[in-house]
């Protein structure tokens, strides 16, 4: 008997000059190695928020997976009263990749989770900390009524893909992670005569106007009374704040 549900994250090589995408080069690779974590634990959170879902966690390159093991015991430490993370190891694997062209990642990564046996599965990029558990299970319901979802970014990519196990044919044809994920994806889907249902636009962070985005949906957020969403960002981004406060203060000293 198939497996019900599951969300794969796809975590793609956070620093360095194998960035397939346009750099996010704010800060040096150090801060920005942080701020990527922060962006992926604020995603894990998300994700954990949702009951009876397996996790899986696509890692590349394969010593990045330090990551996911430190963010699943932090956020187990964190709530440890909620059930939903208390069992967040047990229903939880890291999976090392090996470096590779993205769009094959998302294929190899959604085969993975057909041949596991899952019905229904969420495919979603790892950078994505405003997204919400309730846009998480709106995906697991549209897959109720079609195979195939995609969730577009405001660049032109994707940074979610839904796929149901009765349209194992379209794990080749689509793709998260890049600025043309989903004219890639949507391409080659009309070539075989696959349709497929959109829902809510959001963003996979990798631009400087994505954190400049961020900055002021968390800002929303706790005007609006969210005080739990995007936690980690929030903290590391007032670290570099204040980093950067002390260092002026040095040099002026």
């Amino acid at each position: 008997m198939r497996k019900r549900d599951i969300v794969l994250i796809q975590v793609r090589n956070p620093v360095g000059k194998s960035e397939p995408l346009p750099v996010l080069r704010v800060f040096d690779d150090m801060r920005m190695l942080r701020l990527k974590r922060a962006f992926f634990e604020d995603t894990l959170c998300q994700v954990a928020g949702i009951d009876g879902v397996d996790i899986k966690i696509a890692v590349a390159p394969p010593p990045r997976s330090v990551w996911a093991r430190d963010a699943i015991a932090n956020l187990t430490e964190r709530f440890p009263q909620h059930r939903s993370f208390q069992t967040l190891t047990d229903r939880t694997e890291v999976i090392a990749q090996a470096v590779a062209p993205i769009d094959k990642r998302s294929a190899a990564n959604l085969k993975y989770c057909l041949e596991a046996g899952y019905r229904n599965i969420v495919l979603m990029g790892g950078y994505i900390p405003t997204i919400n558990p309730e846009l998480i299970a709106t995906a697991f319901h549209y897959l109720s009524k079609h195979p195939l979802i995609l969730g577009p970014t405001i660049e032109g990519g994707c940074y979610l893909v839904g796929l149901r196990s009765d349209c194992a044919e379209a794990a080749d044809l689509v793709s998260i992670g890049t600025d043309v994920s989903y004219k890639n994806s949507t391409e080659a889907l009309r070539e075989t005569g696959i349709t497929w249902q959109e829902i809510e636009l959001c963003y996979d962070v990798s631009h400087q106007e994505d954190l400049e985005f961020i900055v002021r949906e968390i800002n929303h957020f706790r005007f609006t009374g969210d005080e739990e969403t995007a936690q980690c960002t929030e903290a590391t981004l007032a670290e570099f704040i204040r980093e950067t406060t002390v260092d002026g203060d040095s040099e002026g000293s």
